[in-house]
């Protein structure tokens, strides 16, 4: 068997398996629509396949049989789609999932096997999620769709249009990589809200408190701290959403780092997979005892996502840039750690940012990396005085018990990782 023939059945594979995963869907389209579709299971496949082999053939035939093949296609959900509407049901999903099975199918008849892969997948995932993505799109409110807008304008619009060159002191601010963190920290606070509003707010304080990390852990330990002083029986699901969500920003910090640059990463992991074991024990011992009906107990997460709030970060981000620089030419390491430490307390991710911007440092990226963990220490231990200032007493104890347990464990790996090695 030649190269050229495992080749052809690598690609015949490809588009079987996405038009299998895609008719999946549709069959249990079927079901719940109590209604019969043009196409399922078997169809899709054969779709995909139609699409796959005039690619196979395509120095053969040329774009002709290609043509005729999407035209038949067309003509078929064309005929289904007439029969639907004129049946009362209206809708084109199916319809509309031939033609990019098709599509897909050609896609991975001229080769691009892993991106016809790849989009098959999303496509299947995009029509089994029609449930939680409809129950999405009802819950937002009319200023939570406006800022999902807002979130593509400052992506996609106001990204590019802006220099890409210095200005200021030392030349560190550049509009467009000011902007670009802008994009990276709000599309990543944004993807935690929308898990959020997916699972559904009622699926657990600790479940909410988990997810909610990814968008400010900060507003989760007030929010839990107000709520177990609202209602004494969710102490323990509170305590444990707030701790959580602190180990879940500890997670935030290394992607953000890594993101910017995976360098810094070596010597921060220690310091950040210690903090988040000792915060995952914490709020296992804290949940231990928790009973259901108080963990069912709903939360306010709400979209952290708006232009003031965009430009809020930048502002904080550009400062941090310039107090950062300043302190490391006019102070030294020492300053850098002052300067990580005071900065945190406004935001951790500008802070994670800006310092994994740096060059290396004394060792392997030791300043920088040791610069981060001090923020991340100290915005746990602003966390726990936030809880201390507002949670009952039972939430009180234990978010200090797990959050200082935190701090500890991240100051005691750091000591090892930047002062012995």
């Amino acid at each position: 068997m030649t190269d050229s023939t495992l080749g052809a059945i690598e690609r015949l594979l490809v588009a079987l398996l996405v038009g299998f995963l895609i008719g999946l869907d549709r069959e249990r389209a079927e079901v719940r629509k109590a209604h019969t579709e043009f196409a399922g299971v078997r169809t899709f496949p054969l779709i995909a396949l139609a699409g796959c082999i005039p690619m196979l053939v395509f120095d053969r035939t040329g774009p002709v049989l290609l043509a005729v093949a999407f035209l038949a296609v067309a003509a078929v959900t064309v005929v289904s789609y007439h029969r639907q509407v004129q049946e009362g049901h209206v809708g084109a999903t199916t319809e509309v999932a031939a033609i990019g099975t098709f599509l897909l199918g050609a896609l991975a008849g001229a080769g691009e096997i892993v991106l016809a892969a790849a989009a098959g997948v999303a496509v299947s995932v995009l029509l089994v999620a029609k449930p939680k993505l409809e129950a999405f799109s009802r819950a937002l409110s009319p200023e939570e769709l406006n800022a999902v807008l807002e979130l593509a304008v400052i992506s996609v619009i106001v990204l590019p249009l802006l220099p890409n060159r210095g200005y200021g002191p030392w030349q560190v601010l550049n509009p467009r990589g000011i902007w670009w963190v802008v994009v990276l920290v709000t599309a990543l606070s944004f993807a935690g809200f929308v898990a959020v509003r997916l699972l559904g707010e009622r699926r657990g304080l600790a479940i909410t408190g988990a997810v909610g990390g990814l968008v400010s852990s900060t507003a989760v330990t007030m929010a839990m701290a107000e709520r177990s002083r609202e209602d004494a029986h969710v102490a323990h699901p509170a305590a444990a959403a707030a701790i959580l969500a602190s180990t879940v920003m500890c997670a935030r910090v290394a992607v953000l780092a890594g993101a910017v640059n995976a360098g810094i990463l070596l010597r921060l992991m220690p310091v950040v997979l210690a903090m988040a074991l000792v915060g995952l024990i914490g709020a296992w011992l804290v949940t231990r005892g928790e009973g259901g009906e108080a963990a069912q107990a709903g939360s306010k997460i709400r979209n952290p996502f708006s232009l003031a709030a965009a430009v809020t970060f930048a502002a904080i981000y550009a400062a941090v840039l310039l107090v950062v620089r300043a302190a490391s030419e006019y102070l030294g390491s020492g300053g850098m750690y002052a300067a990580a430490a005071l900065s945190s307390v406004a935001d951790v991710d500008a802070v994670t940012i800006a310092f994994a911007r740096l060059g290396p440092g004394e060792t392997l990226w030791r300043s920088p990396a040791a610069a981060v963990s001090v923020a991340v220490v100290m915005n746990t231990l602003v966390k726990l005085g936030l809880g201390m200032y507002r949670g009952s007493p039972d939430f009180r104890r234990r978010v200090a018990a797990a959050l200082g347990a935190m701090a500890v464990a991240g100051t005691a790996a750091g000591a090892f990782v930047y002062v012995r090695l």
